[in-house]
């Protein structure tokens, strides 16, 4: 299904500019800050894709979130790099002229990675107490909200940021989300990542309750785990 509505390429906040992730092939300057991304322990700390051991890993992990077909659920991702604003050099461009791409990639730094993603079968099941909207909801679009930082834009109130403007965003697009007429964001934060339920509760999400997780082991965190008391926090964007 071909979409002719897009979402805001560029996101501009005081201290930030996010742009609209669309490729990340191999080679691109996109798949290196991917890559460095996905490399980086710490960033990758809360991640169960874990840290990329390679470039193929982190082409597994493009293939996982931004798939390439375009069925009806897919469509709707969202992904945006974030990067954060650095101080003009002396040698700006003269009047008149615009920026060099090399002039405009000094401007600013990679930090981070939001994404935006329609529930699908490989999302964790959550009991109705804790699933809102139902998940039998025709006119409700439910997205997962998942986002990774590198310890350089650490403790800057970015994660805050980028995530209010990008949910700005996606409220001042209404027709891009057609035909649901209402956006119900949620995002799943672990009990022991309190930066990230503080980040919740700043963006306006509310803590709908706690599920207890428990399954075949993962790795996270630094550890082997088998259970994970996981807080279910959620807004509506459109209603």
């Amino acid at each position: 299904m071909l979409r002719e509505v897009t979402m805001d390429h560029t996101i501009i906040t005081p201290k930030l500019k996010l742009i609209l992730l669309t490729a990340a092939e191999r080679g691109s300057r996109e798949f290196e800050w991917l890559h460095e991304l996905r490399s980086d322990e710490k960033a990758t700390w809360w991640s169960l894709y874990g840290k990329a051991k390679s470039p193929e890993d982190t082409e597994e992990f493009i293939k996982a979130c931004f798939p390439n077909d375009t069925s009806e659920k897919t469509v709707y991702r969202l992904a945006y790099t974030v990067h954060e604003q650095l101080p003009q050099p002396a040698n700006e461009p003269i009047e008149g002229e615009s920026p060099s791409q090399d002039q405009r990639d000094k401007s600013t730094r990679f930090v981070g990675l939001i994404a935006l993603v329609p529930l699908d079968a490989n999302t964790l099941p959550l009991p109705e107490s804790l699933s809102l909207p139902p998940p039998s909801s025709t006119t409700t679009l439910t997205l997962e909200i998942a986002y990774h930082f590198l310890p350089t834009g650490w403790n800057k109130g970015y994660a805050t940021e980028s995530i209010s403007a990008v949910f700005a965003a996606c409220r001042s697009n209404p027709s891009f989300w057609s035909p649901y007429t209402n956006l119900y964001v949620r995002a799943i934060v672990n009990e022991k990542n309190p930066a990230s339920l503080r980040v919740m509760q700043k963006t306006g999400m509310i803590d709908r309750g706690v599920y207890e997780w428990t399954g075949k082991a993962v790795f996270l965190a630094g550890e082997w785990t088998e259970r994970s008391s996981l807080h279910i926090c959620g807004r509506y964007l459109l209603e």
